[in-house]
């Protein structure tokens, strides 16, 4: 399949560009604590405007001190910052990609622990995410952040950058100004649509000053701020209008901002469908004839060159695909689509541990922000056994044969993956099977020896000429000491998802983690009458906020009840007998009873290894039970270090 749309040339302004495709800003945390771009940060874009994107919009980057949102967020808020973006200008232009940089100042959405300052924004009304309500901004400051916009606009175009995008979207400070959601002001900048748009009609006007007429300024807008009150669909059109008559040389059209991001619609996530955002994109597109780029989980060619061809939208960004797999571009152009490794839309390594403020990483690929890393050279080339084909032993595999090493990869069970496939028997959790099976498929083209239905022993290895053993064995589910855990009706998830058990009547899900969760929706889904046992005082805390949102949401439409606070006594034929919050004893009715607790690692083999070989390795559950993306990480981080 070819996809003539994606890959040809564009135009943004004067600027032209190689094809359709565009990396969305996305802050990674890359950069050092004054703002300055990393080495590391440089071999990433470097990196991805290497596998073929057209356009590269560098991350959300302050515009002045305060208005930093994460702690190492790319700056363009002084005259130092200029060198630091001619290295990611050079970075991309190297491989002839254009690249600008998207300017913006968080306002109300950051808090004093980022920036040892008070935070600031149209009118002083708190973010319901931040910890601290905002001070309202005066009319003189308002004035030298217009400036400070101008600035940073003029260091963009110094250091060597194509264009600027200024970020209108997101519950940002421009946004801020041009939503009533967060702008209650009764002077020039607020009480109706015009005042509201005063302030980035000053930023862009000084913005185009600093630039000149034939530098490219374009736009990023949320569509729909999805709360009441906030901007709709006709909002953004009138002021996507506007922007055309000022001069703006393109709109970038996502939508949302922090109140409303648990809804699934600023970052979507898996449980959310493709292209969510694309409606629009195109109804901005309709309105306006300079160029719009549409973007949110548009994460297969397909999808991206339909988008196109429907006049959806004149260029796609498809930002999280690329941290997942920096050649899709290449790979699509080539008619090798089927060979990209999809971005699963997990939102584990990346949007999860930004806002936990820790750098980004990608669950599907290791090398994400550890391309130097990834890119140093074998020492010496060995012959290497990698015990366990789940997903931290096929992580280990595929980075082992990548660097040339000779692999074999051994597997109790018949089918590659470990809990990959069961994970994805659960409601919207599909897409861990889609990962499944594309790392099956890369150790298989790259010549990694297979062996399934194997149990590898001390006595094989030793029996064996291995140089280095990596142990991904996993984990085993933890059964817990509860008088009656041992009866006929008490199961583990695990089992059930493997087809080794199967639930009857009524159930009690009897831990209230991710998992626990996940299953009770399973089962409810399939009719059964769920109620979920939790000790602590909510349930799935460890998924990402906007999955766990949508979880409950399901959850409750399902009719799951969620006992929090709540200890297990006993497990009786007839039901769960526990102490609630108030300390009434009780029993839960249950036909089956659900085990999912937790697991433990299986880790008596590495142990036993250690004594005949100097090089072992152990990687994923078996050092601890964690997410996917720990156990992928440390499995091709292991494999680095042979």
């Amino acid at each position: 399949m070819t996809f003539k749309l994606l890959f040809s040339p564009g135009k943004i302004g004067k600027l032209k560009t190689k094809n359709r495709l565009v990396m969305p800003s996305m802050v990674r945390d890359y950069a050092d604590e004054n703002g300055m771009a990393t080495k590391r940060y440089v071999d990433h874009i470097a990196r991805i405007a290497k596998g073929g994107t057209g356009t590269l919009i560098l991350e959300a980057s302050y515009v002045s001190p305060e208005g930093r949102g994460f702690k190492n967020e790319l700056g363009a808020h002084s005259d130092a910052c200029v060198n630091s973006l001619r290295k990611l200008a050079k970075a991309a232009h190297e491989h002839k990609a254009a690249i600008g940089i998207q300017l913006y100042h968080a306002g109300r959405q950051t808090n004093p622990a980022v920036t040892g300052k008070q935070p600031v924004a149209p009118s002083p009304i708190q973010d319901p995410t931040e910890p601290e309500a905002p001070r309202e901004l005066k009319i003189d400051e308002i004035k030298k952040l217009v400036k400070a916009y101008a600035k940073a606009a003029a260091r963009a175009k110094k250091a060597g950058l194509d264009f600027v995008e200024l970020h209108g979207a997101h519950g940002y400070l421009i946004n801020q100004f041009l939503s009533p959601f967060t702008n209650q002001r009764t002077d020039d900048y607020g009480g109706t649509p015009d005042k509201r748009f005063l302030f980035l009609q000053e930023v862009y006007q000084a913005v185009r000053a600093a630039v000149g007429p034939d530098y490219p300024v374009t736009v990023r807008l949320s569509g729909d701020e999805w709360v009441e009150g906030g901007l709709k669909i006709k909002d953004t059109v009138a002021i996507a209008k506007r922007l055309e008559k000022l001069g703006a040389d393109g709109l970038h059209i996502s939508s949302g901002n922090y109140a409303s991001y648990a809804q699934g619609k600023m970052i979507p996530p898996m449980a959310v469908e493709d292209g969510v955002l694309l409606p629009l994109a195109a109804e901005v597109k309709q309105a306006v004839k300079i160029p719009v780029m549409a973007v949110a989980k548009i994460r297969t060619p397909e999808l991206a060159e339909k988008a196109l061809k429907s006049k959806a939208a004149d260029f796609v960004a498809i930002g999280r695909s690329l941290l997942a797999d920096p050649d899709w571009p290449a790979k699509a152009k080539a008619g090798k689509h089927k060979d990209i490794m999809h971005c699963i839309a997990c939102n584990q390594g990346c949007i999860s541990r930004l806002f936990a403020q820790q750098d980004v990483w990608c669950t599907v690929n290791p090398a994400c922000g550890r391309e130097g890393l990834f890119a140093k050279p074998v020492a010496k080339k060995k012959n290497v056994l990698v015990i366990g084909g789940g997903p931290a032993g096929l992580s280990a595999a595929k980075t082992l044969a990548q660097r040339g090493h000779k692999v074999t990869l051994v597997e109790r069970n018949k089918e590659l993956g470990g809990q990959l496939h069961a994970a994805s028997l659960a409601p919207h959790r599909q897409e861990w099977e889609t990962l499944r099976k594309d790392l099956i498929r890369d150790v298989k083209k790259l010549k990694v020896k297979i062996q399934t239905n194997r149990v590898y022993t001390y006595e094989d290895m030793k029996a064996g000429k291995y140089d280095a053993v990596i142990v991904a064995i996993g984990s085993m589910a933890m059964r817990p000491r509860i008088p009656g855990a041992e009866n006929a009706n008490v199961v583990v998830a695990r089992d059930l998802y493997e087809g080794k058990a199967e639930a009857r009547g009524k159930v009690v899900v009897v831990g209230g983690g991710c998992m626990g969760a996940q299953t009770a929706e399973w089962l409810a889904a399939k009719g059964h009458a769920t109620t979920i046992v939790e000790l602590t005082d909510d349930i799935a805390l460890e998924a990402p906020v906007d999955d766990r949102m949508l979880l409950l949401g399901r959850l409750e439409k399902l009719g799951v009840k969620p006992m929090t606070h709540t200890k297990v006594l006993d497990i009786k034929p007839e039901g769960v007998r526990v102490k609630k919050p108030d300390n009434q004893v009780t029993v839960v009715p249950a036909d089956t009873v659900v085990m999912c607790i937790g697991a433990i690692p299986n880790d008596t083999l590495a142990a036993k290894l250690r004594y005949i070989m100097k090089e072992v390795k152990v990687v994923g559950d078996a050092v601890k039970p964690r997410r996917v993306t720990d156990a992928i990480a440390e499995g091709a981080l292991a494999a680095l270090e042979i």
